[in-house]
């Protein structure tokens, strides 16, 4: 790129942005593109490990202004935590965008305050969550991708309350882990949705997992990391003939000049089955 790009990963709940794309976004900190991150609820209420796992077995639990006060202090917790996997990864642009938990809904308050986060942060791309994910409709990360891309739209437009001009973001990049099949090929797609970007993380999977250990409160601390890791990350590289991968789904086609193949298709092409083999069956070492 001629000049430095600006993206946002944007995700529901404080982990999200770390599994799904936190690989992408260590990537794109070491290129010297300007990257930053919105957490759009808490998750305090459904993905900490006091409100949700130990109130979970009580046969009674805090209600009103006890309640609210136990998930502000989680919210903290988790808010930390999320600072010190930014830390790693190398993002120091955080928001914290303060949407309740509870039932995460498209509103129009939720759309106008993210439109306006458009409209000052002004990315160039944008990676979210796909917004038909699961069913599409109580789904929290289906919701969230529903939000940001009403917001991507209205951030396009002008608002008697904001000063900042129109921007209009170049890509969006969903999400792939549970929202489509793996494609490695066209013929895998049979029509549906699919993950047709694939960005090769292995150089910074311990990185990544170091992020992902620090997210004690949502459980991903330890063994939970590395396994997300090995069958999604593990999963995605093996679609695309590498040890790790983040799959995502682009948002639409796009225009090139040239025909467009990447260096690792010219590679594959190239190498034999057991030499495309060997090379993702490389493991995480960090114990």
């Amino acid at each position: 790129m001629a000049e430095p790009l600006t993206i946002l990963s944007i995700g529901a709940h404080p982990a999200d942005i770390f599994d799904q794309s936190g690989g992408t976004m260590a990537h794109h900190v070491a290129r010297g593109d300007h990257v930053g991150c919105v957490v759009l609820t808490h998750g305090a209420r459904v993905h900490d490990a006091v409100v949700s796992e130990e109130m979970f077995h009580k046969k009674q639990v805090p209600t009103g202004e006890e309640l609210e006060t136990l998930m502000a202090e989680r919210s903290d917790v988790k808010a930390e935590e999320v600072r010190k996997a930014c830390g790693i990864v190398g993002v120091d642009d955080i928001t914290f965008f303060g949407e309740d938990d509870f039932v995460l809904l498209v509103t129009p308050e939720a759309v106008i305050r993210l439109a306006k986060l458009f409209r000052e942060k002004r990315p160039d791309l944008v990676m979210t969550h796909f917004p038909r994910e699961a069913d599409g409709i109580t789904n929290a990360h289906a919701v969230a991708g529903q939000i940001v891309m009403h917001a991507v739209a209205k951030a396009g437009t002008v608002d008697p309350e904001d000063p900042n001009p129109p921007h209009r973001t170049a890509r969006v990049f969903f999400f792939g882990a549970g929202a489509a099949r793996l494609r490695s090929t066209l013929w895998d797609a049979d029509g549906g949705y699919y993950n047709d970007v694939f960005i090769d993380i292995t150089d910074v999977i311990e990185k990544k997992l170091a992020a992902l250990d620090c997210l004690v409160s949502q459980g991903y601390g330890g063994a939970y990391a590395r396994k997300r890791l090995e069958t999604n990350d593990g999963a995605f590289g093996v679609s695309g003939g590498v040890p790790y991968a983040e799959g995502f789904i682009s948002d639409r086609s796009e225009t090139h000049y040239h025909l467009p193949v990447s260096d690792y298709s010219l590679q594959k092409a190239r190498s034999s089955d057991h030499e495309v083999m060997n090379r993702y069956s490389y493991r995480i070492k960090v114990e």
